[in-house]
């Protein structure tokens, strides 16, 4: 199963927080949803407060 690797931003309240985290699933637009989901939960945000700036395949 391929990883990939996601960086973007985390809006919290006024300020925006960097993110980087490796994601492993079976195709691009399945790690996105993991990557949204997970980070959503960890810190309590909708999934439309978190951006992708950038995302490749390892």
């Amino acid at each position: 199963m391929p990883t990939y690797n996601f960086s973007g931003k985390i809006e919290q309240g006024r300020s925006e927080n960097p993110f980087e985290r490796e994601v492993e699933a079976e195709s691009l637009n399945h790690a996105r949803d993991i990557l949204k989901s997970e980070l959503g939960s960890e810190h309590s945000v909708a999934r439309s407060k978190i951006t992708i700036e950038d995302e490749e395949e390892v």
